[in-house]
C-alpha cells in the first residue's frame, strides 16, 4: 500500500509531482490511497486520511515534507483505519532532524568545506542512492547535477551505509555521494526516501516495485551461508523475459556464471510479467536470483509458480546455469527460499514436483529438507518438511 499527498486544486487526486507513480503501483499488484496535505498541516489527520481504505495494510508514506509531529499525527490516524505506516514516527524524526542522521554517518561524510565550491563551478561527479532496508535498489542523478550520474561501485559502499542505517532505524532512504579525488565514494547528504520526487526514466518502476515487495512482508533479499535470494520484480523480469535485461533486482544487472540465465529464468519471468501486466501479480511470490555472497555473481534462479492456493500451497522450482551445477547451491537456495515461506502465516505447504527421472533433482530436494509424497500430474512430489538450520 503507498499513501500519496493529494492534489490540492483535485481533491482525491495524487499530487502533481507523484502523478507518475500510481501506475508503477499498480504494476507491482499493490494498491494506493491519498491523503488531504492541507488538512494534515491545519492538525486534522482524522479528515486528511478519510479517504484511505480501513484495513489495507502496511503502507509507504510518499508524499511532501512533514514537520514530525504531523507525521506522527498521520501515523496514529492511518494506525486507526488499520494501516500502520512502514516508517515510524521515531524514524522519520531520525532522517529529518540533526542530530540523528548527521552522528550517524559522520564517519563516511564529505567534510562540507572541502565539498562546496564556488559559484558557477561544476558540482563533482555524484549519484543518489535509494536505499530499501539496507538494500541499494536505485541510483538516480543528484539534482545539483542532474546530468551527470556515474555507476558506482558500492560493493565497499554498501557494508558501511548499512551498517549506519540500522544504527539510524531508518527502512527508506536516500543518500548523496560524491566522487572523492582518491577515487572513494562519500556520503554528502542523507534524506528520506518518502519525502520528494523520483528520477524520471529507467529503475523507478523497479524501486516502487521493491518497496510494494517489502510492503507485503518480503525482505529486500533473503541471506543465508553462501547465498542471497534477490526478487526480481515485474519491470526486471520483463527485460530478462524479452532479453534487454539480465534480471537484476539491484543497481546494476545482474551478473551470470557461464553468460547468462538458466532457459527456464527467462520462462519464469516471463510469467511474472505478464502476471504483473494483467492485473494478478502478488509482490514477492515471483522469481528470485541466486547470488553467491562472496562476489554477487547469479549462479541461477528459483521461484514460487505464483501465490499460495486457497489451501495454503506454494510450489517453487529452481535452476542453476552449467557452471555452478555440482557445488550446492541448489540446495542451499531452496532450502533457504523453503523455510521462509513455511514460516508465511498464509503458507500450509511448500510443494516441488520433479520428473520421476531426474533422479539428482530429487537428491536436492531431499537434501533440502524435502520429503516425498506420492505423484501429482505424472510428477514427483515433495513437500517442505523444515529443518532446524540453513548449515
Amino acid at each position: 500500500m503507498f499513501v500519496f499527498s493529494g492534489d490540492p486544486l483535485r481533491p482525491g487526486h495524487v499530487g502533481p509531482e507523484f502523478a507518475g507513480e500510481p501506475g508503477a503501483v499498480r504494476t507491482a499488484g499493490a494498491g494506493h490511497a491519498v491523503v488531504d496535505h492541507a488538512a494534515l498541516l491545519a492538525g486534522d489527520a482524522a479528515g486528511a486520511v478519510a479517504r484511505v481504505p480501513r484495513g489495507s495494510g502496511a503502507a509507504w508514506y510518499r508524499g511532501r515534507a512533514l514537520p514530525s509531529e504531523r507525521y506522527a499525527a498521520l501515523a496514529a490516524a492511518l494506525g486507526e483505519r488499520g494501516v500502520p505506516l512502514l516508517t515510524s514516527p521515531e524514524s522519520y524524526r531520525a532522517a529529518h532532524e540533526s542530530p540523528g542522521r548527521y552522528g550517524t554517518f559522520a564517519g563516511l561524510r564529505l567534510d562540507r568545506r572541502r565539498a562546496s565550491r564556488a559559484p558557477g563551478a561544476v558540482a563533482p561527479a555524484g549519484v543518489r542512492v535509494w536505499w530499501v532496508d539496507g538494500e541499494p535498489v536505485l541510483v538516480g542523478a543528484r539534482p545539483d547535477a542532474p546530468g551527470r550520474c556515474p555507476q558506482p561501485d558500492l560493493s565497499a559502499v554498501a557494508p558501511v551505509v548499512r551498517k549506519a542505517l540500522r544504527t539510524l532505524g531508518c527502512r527508506f532512504v536516500t543518500t548523496d555521494l560524491a566522487l572523492r579525488t582518491d577515487g572513494m565514494w562519500r556520503v554528502v547528504e542523507v534524506g528520506d526516501g518518502q519525502v520528494g520526487g523520483l528520477p524520471a526514466g529507467a529503475g523507478t518502476g523497479e524501486l516502487i516495485e521493491m518497496l510494494a515487495t517489502v510492503a507485503a512482508g518480503f525482505p529486500p533479499v533473503l541471506r543465508a551461508g553462501r547465498v542471497v535470494l534477490r526478487p526480481v520484480v515485474p519491470t526486471a523480469a520483463a527485460r530478462l523475459a524479452d532479453g534487454t535485461g539480465d534480471g537484476g533486482a539491484r543497481p546494476g544487472e545482474a551478473v551470470w556464471a557461464g553468460g547468462g540465465p538458466p532457459e527456464s529464468a527467462a520462462t519464469c519471468a516471463g510469467a511474472v510479467a505478464q502476471a504483473a501486466a494483467s492485473g494478478l501479480y502478488r509482490p514477492g511470490w515471483g522469481l528470485f536470483t541466486i547470488v553467491r555472497a562472496d562476489d554477487g555473481t547469479a549462479v541461477g534462479s528459483i521461484c514460487f509458480h505464483g501465490p499460495p492456493d486457497d489451501e495454503g500451497t506454494v510450489e517453487i522450482g529452481y535452476a542453476l546455469c552449467p557452471p555452478a551445477r555440482g557445488a550446492g547451491w541448489a540446495t542451499e537456495a531452496t532450502r533457504l527460499l523453503a523455510d521462509w515461506a513455511a514460516g508465511r502465516p498464509e503458507v500450509r505447504t511448500v510443494l516441488a514436483l520433479t520428473e520421476p527421472a531426474n533422479v539428482p533433482s530429487r537428491r536436492v530436494l531431499e537434501r533440502a529438507g524435502f520429503v516425498p509424497s506420492g505423484d501429482r500430474y505424472g510428477l514427483r512430489a515433495h513437500v517442505f518438511a523444515g529443518t532446524g538450520s540453513f548449515l
